[in-house]
């Protein structure tokens, strides 16, 4: 197994374009497919449980850097057009500021902004609009209409290659985007250190985030790394680390959530789920790690349905393939759900469960169709705050 993804070192966009080497992830689900147990096991040996009833170490893989699912998708790299430091293009003419070059987006506009820092924010109206950051490019302390430093009117709008940090509001929910039109996606931006990531209005269509990067994102429990209310929420290809003043990494009130192929992980930071679904309907994860850190301030590592349940909408959780570091001092729950969880259906399969026993462990068919190890070493991997290379 290769668990040598270390998360503490500086961050550029070039970071943010994964590699192709879906190592001990993808090597859990080749295994599956061939009958296996859905561990990491290649050899006969027995997993340990996790309750002292086995005792076996697993054997980690032996060739761990071997790509075994060729059939993932490229990374995209666009071929962004060539844009002097500190220059906005809009459709081939070059502006010096912020101001002007919005004013000339129309429909279908493709905006790519030059190297360096920004202190200008952009309010996008039109529909079909890209906007492309070159290698550099970082919007730092801005936010324009008390919201954020991108306000998205516009519908299917795309924002790619841009970094964002230092956003504040007086209502402590300053975000990198606003997503106020339907059907966006975020595509290899950086979001960091601010008040939010990304927050979207009731009835904004879907949000798509891929291949990007949110870090110590978080206000007060209120502001968060992503706060959907979309229609739909699909992540993929994603890290989301470090949420903190007990934000959550991903919060999300949309109908239908997809993650899949990402790293959610709380490391040092005192976030509080990894994942809350408030309203319920279809919450999928799948392909993933997950990591509840010691010093989160939530028990539950995802939530569901906690905050009312929406009425006329499918109510299921499907956790699949995923692996889930339990590390939190005082105790662990994976699925926290309401008093009244008769109509959700709950299928949690074929994940690795690392660390201190939980406390649902014995819900859900789990011990039966999941493989439980004691600790990180059971597992193969280093101290902490090391996360196994999914190849992301």
């Amino acid at each position: 197994m290769n668990t040598h993804t270390q998360l503490v070192q500086p961050v550029t966009l070039s970071f943010l374009r994964p590699r192709l080497r879906w190592s001990a992830l993808l090597l859990t689900l080749s295994l599956a497919a061939c009958g296996g147990s859905g561990g990491s096991d290649s050899s006969s040996s027995i997993p340990d449980s996790g309750d002292g009833n086995n005792g076996g170490i697993v054997t980690p893989p032996t060739d761990p850097d071997t790509p075994v699912n060729p059939d993932l998708p490229d990374v995209p790299d666009p071929d962004v057009p060539d844009v002097a430091d500190g220059m906005i293009m809009v459709d081939g003419t070059v502006y010096k500021d912020m101001a002007s070059a919005q004013a000339a987006i129309q429909p279908g506009s493709l905006v790519v902004i030059g190297a360096g820092t920004y202190k200008q924010g952009l309010h996008i109206t039109q529909d079909n609009v890209t906007v492309q950051g070159s290698e550099g490019t970082h919007f730092s302390g801005v936010a324009i209409q008390g919201k954020a430093t991108f306000v998205v009117d516009g519908d299917a709008v795309t924002i790619e290659g841009i970094e964002c940090s230092g956003v504040s509001v007086p209502d402590q929910n300053g975000a990198c985007v606003r997503q106020q039109g339907k059907d966006l996606t975020l595509s290899r931006v950086y979001f960091h250190d601010s008040e939010q990531g990304i927050l979207s209005s009731s009835g904004s269509g879907k949000l798509t985030i891929e291949y990007s990067l949110f870090e110590r994102l978080g206000k007060a429990g209120r502001a968060h790394a992503v706060y959907s209310n979309n229609d739909a929420l699909e992540i993929r290809y994603s890290k989301f680390y470090s949420s903190k003043d007990q934000g959550h990494e991903i919060k999300s009130r949309a109908p239908y959530t997809l993650i899949e192929y990402s790293e959610i992980a709380s490391l040092s930071g005192v976030d509080s789920r990894l994942v809350d679904v408030a309203n319920g309907g279809q919450l999928i994860i799948r392909d993933s790690v997950l990591e509840q850190g010691p010093k989160t301030s939530n028990y539950q590592l995802i939530g569901f349905g906690l905050e009312g349940m929406k009425s006329g909408v499918t109510q299921s959780v499907q956790l699949e393939n995923n692996i889930v570091l339990m590390e939190r001092q005082n105790g662990n729950v994976l699925l926290g759900l309401p008093s009244d969880s008769s109509g959700i259906s709950v299928s949690i399969t074929g994940n690795d469960f690392v660390g201190s026993k939980f406390n649902d462990q014995d819900l859900y068919n789990i011990k039966a169709n999941n493989t439980l190890y004691s600790d990180r070493s059971s597992f193969g991997l280093g101290p902490f705050p090391e996360l196994p290379n999914i190849g992301i």
